[in-house]
């Protein structure tokens, strides 16, 4: 019955959604996006994404939206906010973590059927989305905590799942901002911003490695 929903109204909620969010970033941002014929080839990809501003998420499942579908992952606390609940429940957003008061055997069963989720979710061809760094930056570097092991969990479970990298310039805090003039005419100086998101092929990102130099090899691709 949920996966009835999810193809028919589901469906629906998602286009109409898709209808919001697209039309506001076609007003307010000027995005480009490079590497996305790559993914369309390339189904049920794993997608490691900078995490640089809040738009993050929505902007790029909104753009990638006509090419696959894509569900975020998302920590639980953001995935229970009664304010965000229902967009993420339609989006399909998986959370990920558990409450650290938790016994550890309760945090090994979510964490178990997290990565069950993520498998059904990649053999049916559709492309999850993680923020290895786990929050949005707060510097000008991608710092990915030596504990998190969301990303070597799926690639050990499922080694043999494609993975793209994911960089989103010109939208952070600390990045380069550069606007057009597409609100002139209203006599406004800034026009909408200018933002890239590329997407390139991993192939060397080994989940066998130690946890501390994993990360440190995910903070180098995100920030190179």
């Amino acid at each position: 019955m949920k996966r009835f929903i999810d193809k028919t109204v589901g469906r629906w909620l998602r286009h109409f959604f898709f209808i919001l969010v697209r039309t506001y970033y076609a007003l307010f941002y000027n995005v480009g996006v490079c590497g996305k014929h790559l993914l369309q080839a390339q189904p049920g990809t794993l997608i490691l994404a900078t995490h640089v501003s809040r738009h993050d998420g929505p902007m790029i499942s909104a753009l990638l939206y006509s090419t696959a579908r894509i569900r975020p992952t998302v920590h639980y606390n953001e995935y229970h906010n009664k304010a965000q609940w229902f967009p993420m429940y339609v989006a399909g957003a998986i959370p990920m973590s558990s409450p650290k008061d938790w016994a550890p055997e309760r945090r090994a069963e979510r964490t178990a059927e997290t990565l069950d989720i993520i498998g059904k979710v990649l053999n049916n061809g559709n492309s999850v989305l993680v923020f290895p760094a786990g929050k949005v930056r707060r510097q000008p570097e991608e710092i990915v905590a030596p504990h998190l092991k969301g990303v070597q969990e799926i690639l050990r479970a499922r080694p043999e799942t494609p993975v793209m990298l994911l960089r989103t310039r010109g939208l952070g805090k600390f990045q380069e901002q550069s606007y057009d003039l597409f609100w002139s005419f209203l006599g406004r100086k800034k026009g909408r911003r200018h933002v890239q998101i590329e997407l390139t092929p991993v192939t060397d990102l080994d989940p066998s490695m130690e946890l501390e130099a994993f990360n440190q090899k995910l903070e180098q691709m995100l920030n190179g």
